[in-house]
């Protein structure tokens, strides 16, 4: 089913039809679009690869997405599932130009299957370096990452695990190279889901929703 699944690219405005990049895509995790300093347009999606293994792909456009180059897989993590996990990767790219991608994939840790999450980073958009895991607890979900002014990167996610799901926060320095050690907080007291982070002079602001389906609301809350 998934290989009937198609990337597209379109530009508002622009007379050209909408452009097909590549089959194969798992269509239920959301794609993430970045732009790089000289205008390039950079994609990172869930790609199902043959065994039905669902990596993180990567691909960038530098004339305006009339072309983009063939895809690259991000990290060969092997998660083979029968199925759309509903999570995909997030991406930034930060003053020195390098891009930075956070996605979730499920490893086996102590006998049991453990949803991570990995962050990798690329200077040039071909080569990306080895996946580094970022600290969680229990099942880690749907990252949101930004660039503080600093240049340090901001990171949220909800963790899933007895019986609840609580929001946690992460921030991480940036070395020369790229590599990048994150930290991992709690926010007090808040259970949720679907987080979302953007960064602010002061620190960043982080949404989530919480409550039950039919009574939803939205919090926020500002991390320094």
């Amino acid at each position: 089913m998934a290989q009937q699944s198609d990337l597209y690219f379109d530009t508002l405005g622009d007379a050209a039809a909408p452009r097909a990049l590549t089959p194969g895509v798992c269509y239920c995790c959301k794609t993430a679009m970045a732009f790089g300093a000289s205008g390039e347009i950079l994609l990172a999606w869930r790609h199902v690869y043959p065994g039905n293994f669902r990596d993180m792909a990567f691909t960038l456009s530098r004339d305006g997405g009339r072309s983009f180059a063939a895809p690259v897989r991000v990290s060969q993590d092997n998660w083979m599932l029968e199925g759309c996990p509903d999570d995909g990767p997030a991406m930034k790219v930060d003053p020195k130009g390098r891009i930075h991608i956070v996605w979730p994939a499920v490893i086996t840790e102590r006998n049991a299957q453990v949803k991570a999450l990995f962050h990798a980073v690329s200077s040039d958009g071909r080569v990306f370096s080895p996946r580094t895991r970022i600290p969680t607890e229990g099942q880690a979900n749907h990252p949101q990452l930004d660039i503080a002014a600093t240049g340090s990167l901001v990171l949220t996610w909800d963790e899933s695990g007895s019986g609840s799901r609580k929001i946690v926060y992460g921030r991480a320095l940036v070395d020369n190279s790229g590599s990048a050690g994150f930290t991992r907080t709690q926010l007090d007291g808040t259970l949720g889901v679907y987080p979302m982070i953007v960064a602010v002079p002061t620190g960043a602001m982080i949404a989530w929703t919480s409550g039950a389906p039919d009574a939803s609301v939205i919090k926020l809350s500002h991390v320094r």
